[in-house]
């Protein structure tokens, strides 16, 4: 077994400096990422209860369901007048993010699919109905598999 010379850990120098930047600049936004999430939420709330007074929808978001984070199904939140939830969640189709609102049922069926913007409406007819019908499955899933979890507790 050889000594570690000096000269052979000056080649590590740079790359481990590089490493630790980009370490920190992910541990940074990590942290901002989870510490805005109160803040976040207030502000998808307030936009899409905008949304739904314009359209006349006589429902709104309440609280945000934290515990619930599926981040690969959107947003949960309660509602705030009426029984179920409701997810935000974007679909991309053609480059482009639309985002909807699902109405969910205490029971735990999706039933209605609410549009957000302008672009929101006029995708929502291209739309196939088997994307649709897979986004519906998924939020369902998700409803069920958190419903079978609060009976076993």
């Amino acid at each position: 077994m050889g000594r570690i010379k000096i000269s052979d850990l000056s080649k590590f120098k740079e790359p481990g400096v590089l490493g630790a930047w980009l370490l920190g600049i992910f541990l940074l936004g990590g942290l901002l990422w989870y510490g805005t999430r109160d803040a976040r939420a207030t502000m998808m709330i307030r936009s899409v209860n905008r949304i739904l007074a314009a359209r006349e929808d006589p429902r709104r978001l309440g609280e945000p369901l934290f515990p619930w984070v599926t981040p690969e199904q959107g947003s949960w939140f309660s509602l705030a007048d009426a029984e179920g939830r409701a997810v935000v969640f974007s679909i991309i189709t053609d480059g482009a993010f639309v985002p909807f609102a699902a109405m969910v049922s205490p029971e735990g069926r999706v039933e209605e699919l609410v549009p957000l913007t302008g672009n929101s409406i006029r995708m929502a007819d291209r739309l196939s109905q088997e994307t649709i019908a897979v986004y519906i499955r998924r939020i369902e899933a998700v409803e069920s598999r958190d419903s079978a979890r609060k009976g076993k507790k």
